[in-house]
């Protein structure tokens, strides 16, 4: 019998198989998970220099490449396809963050080394997921020097423990070509797929002193600070947007760029996205939940940071670069790998041409992607309130279904009237794609089928095996 139950759940996950998407992918565009490599766990006791656990020391923790590679699967089932370290270069002792640079030419012993940082760019190359370095653009010897870095509060309360740490200046021809080769040889070395740097000089153009062949990222701490020539480019005012719109309820959501530029909450120089939350006493896991869904529906690249997913918290150096350790809130987590779920099947979602049918002025934000096949809405209601909207209906849409992937609301359109009519709940996302009317699940009727002749005949079987007794 336990044969036959086996055989019998066999046929329900093959019968099942027939209605996925054969076309799932991964997602073209970048979802970056940003790490503060000394602050994400400490897998390697041995290579510790100054750590300390008192967290309101700014001391290392003893966090390594080693413990990042060790949860690579962690952080790619949450749906990133893409890492962003901090610094990697040999740095002070004192220093954790990785920006008070003493060798460009050398990895961080403390980290892991070379060997350490190579096995962690090999591993996640292997899982198809791209590495990117934070290069800083600290001084050392034989650079030219900055003499006014644009600096935000968090990092001048960070170089404040840094006091001997200054900046290369960008526009010197001399400098640009020193730090361009430097950066080269680096990429070269180790095969990382890209470049970010926070940005503390006005007006650098990154194809001064970028190295080719990679992408390069730029992220303006800064609302004084201006930069061109970086392939993606994360505003500061488009930051706070985002980390105020999803703050609480009812607040202003900002219409998705189309200039690709690199959408986020917090970075490791920015307070946490969880203290917005807190600050208007708003439950910090439906709020992670509803900017998850925001960032994942942006056809372009977006930075997630580590420990979001558990609300870490803070607005100050060193408490909003807390030791994250793998606890874990797993409903949010859960939601994060649902949404990973839905959108990698769907990958021709972010490719398509996006049509803004809301704005989201009052918090109620609805988009349309148009593809080649399946059209999508994405419906994120941030308000306060149960909202209703009339999705129109396109000429390709008469006779269609909306059918939700997130919550799973079924949508009909009904003849007469020109719109699909969305109700959802406060503080909820979903996701619909516009698919022919179903009828019975094929699928299920043939595992069906197949399942209950198999056990009529199993059945059959037994019967005409068993002797009649015999007459006492």
């Amino acid at each position: 019998m336990q044969k036959l139950l086996k055989y019998m759940v066999l046929v329900l996950v093959v019968g099942g198989m027939f209605q996925q998407d054969a076309s799932a992918q991964e997602k073209p565009h970048e979802r970056i998970y940003t790490v503060v490599v000394d602050r994400f766990l400490n897998a390697d006791e041995s290579n510790d220099v100054n750590v300390t656990d008192d967290e309101a020391e700014p001391l290392p923790f003893g966090g390594d490449f080693r413990g990042i590679q060790e949860n690579l699967e962690y952080i790619h089932d949450m749906g990133f396809d893409t890492l962003m370290l901090s610094p990697v270069f040999e740095k002070s002792d004192e220093d954790y963050l990785g920006y008070d640079v003493e060798n460009y030419g050398e990895i961080e012993e403390s980290f892991g080394g070379a060997e350490g940082f190579q096995s962690l760019v090999d591993a996640a190359h292997e899982m198809d997921m791209k590495v990117v370095v934070d290069m800083p653009a600290s001084a050392v010897e034989g650079y030219e020097t900055l003499q006014d870095p644009e600096l935000n509060e968090l990092q001048q309360e960070y170089y404040s423990e840094a006091a001997d740490v200054e900046f290369i200046d960008l526009s010197v021809p001399e400098n640009q070509d020193a730090y361009r080769e430097m950066a080269q040889s680096f990429v070269d070395e180790f095969g990382i797929d890209g470049l970010s740097m926070n940005v503390v000089q006005d007006g650098v153009d990154a194809r001064e002193f970028m190295p080719q062949g990679v992408t390069t990222y730029g992220i303006l701490g800064s609302e004084s600070v201006g930069a061109e020539g970086f392939d993606h480019v994360a505003s500061e005012s488009m930051r706070q947007d985002v980390a105020e719109a999803f703050s609480t309820t009812d607040k202003a959501i900002p219409s998705y760029p189309e200039d690709g530029q690199m959408l986020l909450a917090d970075h490791w120089f920015t307070e946490r996205f969880t203290i917005h939350a807190a600050g208007e006493n708003m439950f910090p896991g439906t709020r992670i939940q509803q900017l998850t869904a925001y960032l994942y529906g942006y056809p372009g690249p977006i930075s997630f940071q580590y420990g979001t997913e558990v609300a870490l918290n803070g607005d100050s150096i060193p408490e909003v670069h807390r030791q994250m350790d793998l606890w874990t809130d797993q409903e949010v987590v859960d939601y994060i790998k649902q949404i990973n779920t839905v959108f990698t099947q769907h990958k021709q979602l972010l490719e398509g041409e996006m049509t803004e049918l809301k704005t989201g002025e009052d918090g109620h934000y609805v988009v349309r992607y148009d593809t080649t096949d399946v059209d999508f809405i994405l419906n994120i209601n941030d308000t306060s309130r149960t909202e209703n909207f009339n999705v129109p209906l396109e000429a390709e849409d008469r006779g269609k279904m909306m059918s939700g992937m997130l919550i799973g609301d079924k949508l009909r359109s009904v003849e007469g009237q020109d719109s699909y009519n969305a109700v959802l709940d406060r503080e909820e996302a979903e996701l619909y794609a516009i698919t022919e009317e179903t009828g019975l699940n094929n699928g299920y009727v043939y595992a069906g089928l197949i399942i209950f002749g198999g056990f009529g005949i199993f059945i059959w079987i037994v019967a005409k095996r068993r002797k009649p007794k015999e007459n006492m």
